[in-house]
């Protein structure tokens, strides 16, 4: 190490500027050529070029946690930038999660690929048609993120409305072992299913007919009017008329 030549140990040199004709400006900047040390290396390495780091690849093993949430951060102590000047800092890796997409490979195509995910629940929506929901008698078998089937089923004459959620138990996302109170064990969220209900367009004619004579049978027999019931009023109620009587207002 040897002394500055340009700033002369100090670390800084004075520029000066001209600002007009007779006026000058002084000001104080950073040595450029020691960097602001006040000395410069004689016969810098060939390798770091005197900066005494070098730069090179490392690689480090992640290792995903069943059920972490998006977010987390995961620290590798000491594993930031090195340099003999001050303390190595952290790497910090942030998880994210990766938008739907059905995968190539036979073990990535599965139905849990299209859940929606909320904390430790999973979210997915099931369309049915008209007659299934009415009348029951149909199963469904989804195929999970792990492979394993969940099967949703209505027995005959098990009714399913529209916009129904059913839960099932300890089928959503494995919960992370930090938030669980004993730290130990593994346990799930749950999977809620949205049930949609297709109606057809259009019937045949056929169908229509033994539609209309069933529900028609069924309406004469056990059929309620909601108007009655309600009292609503069959006609148009009468509204004041604006030459009648009026109030005065206060």
């Amino acid at each position: 190490m040897e002394t500055c030549s340009t700033c002369g140990g100090h670390g800084v040199r004075i520029q000066r500027q001209q600002l007009a004709p007779g006026l000058f400006q002084q000001v104080q900047i950073h040595c450029d050529k020691c960097g602001g040390k006040g000395k410069t290396i004689k016969h810098p390495c060939p390798i770091c070029g005197g900066s005494r780091v070098v730069r090179e690849t490392e690689t480090h093993v992640l290792e995903i946690e069943k059920g972490m949430p998006q977010g987390v951060h995961i620290t590798y102590e000491n594993e930031g930038d090195e340099s003999p000047d001050w303390v190595a800092g952290d790497l910090i890796v942030q998880l994210k999660e990766q938008d739907p997409v059905r995968g190539s490979e036979e073990h990535e195509r599965t139905d849990g690929t299209f859940f929606r995910r909320r904390g430790k629940d999973l979210f997915w929506r099931e369309v049915l048609s008209l007659r299934e929901a009415w009348m029951g008698d149909w199963t469904r078998n989804i195929t999970h993120l792990d492979g394993h089937v969940v099967q949703l089923s209505r027995k005959r004459g098990e009714v399913v409305q529209p916009n129904a959620v059913e839960v099932v138990k300890d089928e959503g996302m494995p919960i992370w072992a930090q938030h669980l109170e004993t730290h130990e064990g593994l346990q799930y969220g749950d999977l809620h299913v949205e049930y949609v209900v297709v109606l057809p367009d259009m019937m045949e004619k056929s169908v229509e007919k033994e539609f209309w004579s069933i529900w028609e049978k069924h309406r004469t027999k056990s059929a309620v009017q909601l108007d009655a019931a309600l009292g609503r009023k069959e006609g148009p109620i009468a509204m004041p008329n604006e030459e009648g009587e009026h109030h005065d207002e206060l």
